[in-house]
């Protein structure tokens, strides 16, 4: 009847306006709470420990370990943590394996987009491959210290910077040396030139700020070239047995006997 009709008419709003704030008190619900296990195929915990056949921890999921990180941990039969696989509170994703007595000796890490792999202590002995500002590089550090460097510039152009008393060997026969860079504990750079039997015979660097070029039968120096810091240059002349022959030297310069020492 047209009555009924009414009826129906002012109900069916009032249960889609029930069924929207239901369904929306559920949705809520569902959003807000905290996720919890759903099914049989679902863990949800903030640890857990895998232990093999005698009960020993071998391996271990934390949600948050004693540093603060997320992460797959490993442990050896005799209970040592050797590594784990994770990401640190800032979201750096890590990865690091010890020797037996913890400390590291591979260590991965990408912090931003800089990748690095570090090989060895890194509180001592080690080498680290990476790439920092798209700058690749490898360097070879001992003491915490970089002693050796080589990256390669953004524009292809290479560099190699080497520090604490650095030296340079290129060999012309297996194991000998034909050319030898050299920078000693006082600063002092050296370039020397050996001969096919591996004696030097050329030494040319920087001694107390005197520029040296000696010249030599392979024992010792027979000829030195020599420039002081006031802008004097000398030439001595050695005699076989290594004494001073000769002292040539511009009006002004030290008398003989005190011309640069020969290395």
């Amino acid at each position: 009847t047209e009555q009924d009709m009414s009826k129906e008419t002012l109900t069916l709003p009032v249960l889609v306006l029930v069924g929207s704030m239901a369904g929306g008190a559920i949705s809520s619900a569902l959003l807000t709470r905290p996720v919890e296990a759903q099914g049989p195929d679902v863990v949800t915990a903030s640890q857990i420990n895998i232990v093999d056949g005698a009960g020993t921890l071998r391996a271990l999921l934390s949600a948050s370990d004693e540093t603060g990180r997320t992460t797959l941990a490993f442990y050896a039969a005799t209970g040592e943590r050797r590594g784990f696989i994770g990401v640190d509170p800032d979201g750096t994703p890590h990865l690091q394996f010890t020797d037996p007595a913890g400390a590291p000796r591979l260590e991965a890490t990408l912090s931003g987009g800089d990748p690095s792999i570090t090989l060895g202590d890194a509180r001592a002995r080690n080498v680290t491959l990476g790439a920092m500002n798209d700058t690749p590089l490898v360097a070879l550090s001992h003491g915490g210290q970089s002693r050796m460097q080589a990256s390669l510039a953004p524009g292809g152009r290479p560099n190699l910077s080497l520090q604490g008393e650095p030296s340079i060997d290129l060999l012309g026969a297996p194991g000998q040396r034909g050319i030898s860079f050299s920078v000693g504990s006082d600063g002092a750079p050296f370039a020397s030139f050996y001969d096919a039997a591996g004696a030097q015979r050329i030494a040319v660097g920087a001694v107390q700020g005197t520029a040296v070029v000696n010249l030599g039968d392979g024992t010792r120096p027979r000829l030195v070239l020599g420039v002081a810091p006031d802008g004097e240059g000398s030439i001595a002349y050695y005699s076989n047995e290594g004494e001073l022959v000769r002292l040539e030297a511009a009006a002004g310069s030290a008398p003989a006997g005190s011309g640069p020492a020969a290395r």
